[in-house]
């Protein structure tokens, strides 16, 4: 058996997005993408940014921001310099868990992932525990998370495609909110007490 990492109570606790969006002078009004995580080059952002060009055709409103630190983020800065994105990207380096990253998910119209190596993926997990939609590509162990019914589409890596899944979501604020409920409701099945009732059952199961 397989039981996965759960989350913590405190990913539940509703974040605050007009907050996160005033303290990092960001526009209450514009649609935010999201992405979370370590930026490494492994995390494939340089797909998400070519990505939100083709999102920026349909929807001239919208920015990206990039939240965390690591060894890609100068070569990220150029090329959001090269494709004339300076205004609209924005980097907000690392946010601490008890309160800024619950806000910054809250702050988010629909998050985006498209990591290759991921493990698990628990960033889906507290994004959709926030109720922020998803958009991810299924690679190794997010492929366990994103399930029908989930919060989330899965999108192809393919910058167009990607993009289209992400608009889509942008543009219909009705199916926003229906993958924003299925996201909190699912999120509650990986819990940290739900993931130490499964183990208590396993170790009942072995008497």
């Amino acid at each position: 058996d397989v039981i996965p990492t759960g989350l913590p109570a405190q990913s539940f606790r509703r974040g605050d997005g007009a907050r996160f969006r005033a303290q990092q002078q960001l526009p209450p009004d514009r649609p935010l993408l999201l992405y979370v995580g370590r930026v490494a080059h492994e995390k494939n952002i340089d797909f998400l940014l070519s990505s939100f060009v083709e999102v920026r055709r349909a929807r001239p409103d919208a920015m990206l921001v990039i939240a965390g630190e690591g060894p890609a983020r100068r070569h990220l800065g150029e090329q959001v310099q090269r494709l004339g994105l300076a205004r609209d990207v924005a980097f907000v380096g690392y946010l601490e868990r008890e309160q800024a990253l619950a806000d910054c998910y809250s702050a988010a119209s629909v998050f985006v992932f498209a990591s290759r190596t991921e493990t698990q993926g628990l960033v889906l997990l507290e994004a959709l525990a926030q109720g922020c939609p998803v958009v991810s590509t299924s690679h190794l162990g997010t492929a366990s998370i994103l399930q029908p019914n989930c919060g989330a589409r899965v999108a192809p890596e393919e910058a167009s495609a990607f993009a289209a899944a992400a608009t889509s979501i942008l543009d219909d604020p009705q199916r926003a909110a229906q993958l924003s409920a299925q996201g909190r409701h699912y999120a509650q099945g990986w819990s940290s007490a739900s993931m130490a009732g499964r183990l208590r059952e396993f170790y009942s199961s072995l008497r």
